[in-house]
This record gives C-alpha cells, structure tokens and sequence, in this order.
C-alpha cells in the first residue's frame, strides 16, 4: 500500500485527505523575506511559529489563514498555478500538515475538468524532492508518484462507492445523472450514464465561481455599513465566508443580519448557472438525477433548487462536509484503482 494524499487544491479552499486525516485551509500563499520571516521566528519562542509559516525548498511563505491576514493574496488560476513555487507549496505545505515525518508519498490531484490540458504541469509540480520547515520541525518528503482525478469525478465517487473502493454505496442511480460542481473560480459539469459510468459528452469547466460571491458581497456589505467598515481595505475573509454561508456577519462584538446584502451578491451567480444549465445541459428533461459536489453547492443549496426545478437533486456529502466530498471520493476512486490494479 502507498501512502496517498488526496488534494484538491481549489481557488477558496484546499482540502486534503491521508487515510482517515482531512484538512483544509484556506487559498492563500504569500512569500516572504528572510527577515521577515526571521522575526516570526524570532517572536514565536521554544514552540515554534505557526504551522502557516514555512521555509520550503529554501524559500520562505505565509499560507492559509495566516497569509490572508498579510493583505491582498493573488490566487493564480488554469496554467498558471502548476507550477513548482505555486501548486507544488501548496502540496508540501499541505503534506507537513498532515504528516510528522518525512516519507515517500504519492499524490492524487484533483482538477477541474477544464484544466485537463494542464495535467502533465500539475504532475510535474507535485513531483520530486521538498524540503519543509514548519512549527518548529523540519521534514522531507519525496513524492515519487503523481496522478490525476476531475473534481466532479471525486464528488460522485464519494457518493458512489464505500470507503474500499470495491463496492457500490448505493445502486439507485440507475439512469443519467449530471454532476454540478461549484468551485471557488470555475462551475463544472459532468455527464454520468448508468451505473455511474463517466459520459465526457458532457464535460466541461465554466469560469465562475462562489468567490465571485465574496467579492461582490463584500462590495454590498461597505456600501450598507460605511461606518462600520471605515478605515479597513477589505474584510477578514474568514468572515466574508461565514457571512455568506450563514447570512450573519460576525464583528465588531456584534451579530450583523446580512441575508439582504447576500441575497443581492449571489443573484449575479445564479443567474449565471441558470442560464450555463439551460444552454449547456439542456435544463431538467434530461436527467433522471442532480448531483451537487464542492463548497459553493453546500453554500447556495437552498437559491439552487428553484434554478435546477429538478425533483431528484442529491448532495454528494452532508451539507456541512460536502467541500470534502471531491477528496473523500478521490481516496475511494484510488483505493478502487489500486484494486484494479492500474496505479
């Protein structure tokens, strides 16, 4: 058995999974100096900084939660985010999360469908020799194999298969499924015929996503509450995201009803979709079943369901876990491949 980490390293949120560890955290790299790295270092004490602050490969950066705080972060997307100094930080900041120790390690990359034609860039970034020092430890790790998975691919094996990757979860979906993904910069949509067999008529990567909704959320939310947000450049977007998911903005020691202002930032979003599933996937007529994967499904579920008007809508994982749905998937489609004897 090879020990996998499973990634999906989306435009709002990485997620991974080893076994039975999972994390996530938010998109976000930054990369620092020597000093100022140094004297996080320095100010960290015997414990050690953060596990968000890294030297990798020689280099030094900010990740997640902790680079969001830093300013403004650039979120590279399509071709050019495969690359060792931006895809390949993300996998070995994301293994030194998960791992104590240094070990060779296979990858299985999740992407959407429409960066396909970068598979061989994310493999080669992902691939060879990374040295990690973080929260006070350092770790090697060589990963000596890559392989690749759609997103979509990953929520709909989560759904289909048990955790051995050998057996069916459920047989109901017997006739022609679509999978809707929706990402933090892309919407993808997948064709799937019986028994859960991929239909690539139907294969494709729209660019939008729930980070269009961030954004345009907190573009309402200053323009309500000038001045409240007086003196900030942007808001915590750890906040942003809870604001948007829950329809309460939280700051401030105080609870702010915020539904108006997401319902108004969301519109843009869905009006979109419904007119991508109307062009795209010819609407609801076509399919028996609707799968939902990624965190922007668990996010608009409730102002997707008019949209879709579809009487079978399933949801690739529980609500408040299905952003985890395409990694949990992509760990049964491996284990189901090592079965099978293809990796």
């Amino acid at each position: 058995m090879k020990t996998v980490m499973v990634l999906d390293a989306g435009n709002s949120i990485i997620k991974a999974k080893m076994n039975d560890r999972e994390i996530t955290f938010p998109h976000a790299l930054r990369r620092l100096t020597e000093t100022e790295y140094q004297q996080v270092i320095d100010r960290a004490g015997p414990s050690g900084p953060p596990i968000d602050y890294m030297r990798v490969n020689g280099e030094y950066y900010v990740i997640g939660e902790s680079a969001e705080r830093h300013g403004t972060v650039t979120r590279r997307t399509g071709a050019a985010r495969y690359t060792r100094d931006y895809y390949g930080v993300f996998v070995a900041a994301t293994l030194a999360r998960l791992m104590d120790y240094g070990v060779n390690v296979s990858v299985f990359g999740s992407h959407p469908p429409g960066d396909v034609i970068y598979r061989d860039n994310l493999m080669e970034s992902a691939a060879g020799d990374w040295y990690v020092e973080a929260g006070g430890k350092e770790r090697r790790f060589r990963v000596n194999y890559v392989n690749t998975f759609e997103e979509p691919v990953g929520g709909l094996m989560n759904l289909l298969l048990t955790e051995d990757g050998q057996h069916f979860r459920r047989s109901d979906l017997d006739g022609r499924s679509l999978v809707i993904d929706i990402g933090g910069h892309t919407t993808d949509w997948l064709a799937v015929g019986r028994g859960g067999a991929v239909d690539y008529s139907l294969s494709e990567s729209t660019p939008m996503g729930i980070l269009e909704v961030f954004r345009d959320f907190e573009r309402s939310f200053r323009a309500k509450h000038r001045e409240l947000v007086r003196g900030l450049t942007k808001l915590p977007p750890e906040r942003v995201r809870h604001a948007v998911a829950s329809g309460i903005f939280r700051g401030g020691g105080q609870e702010i009803d915020c539904t108006e202002e997401v319902n108004e930032a969301a519109s843009t979003l869905l009006n979109r979709i419904a007119d991508t599933y109307q062009n795209l996937a010819g609407g609801p007529l076509p399919w028996d079943s609707i799968i939902l994967t990624g965190g922007g499904s668990a996010i608009l579920y409730d102002r997707l369901l008019p949209i879709l008007g579809h009487k079978s809508i399933i949801l690739a994982d529980e609500p408040e876990s299905i952003h985890l749905a395409n990694v949990r998937g992509g760990q049964k489609l491996w284990r189901l491949y090592e079965m099978m004897g293809i990796l």
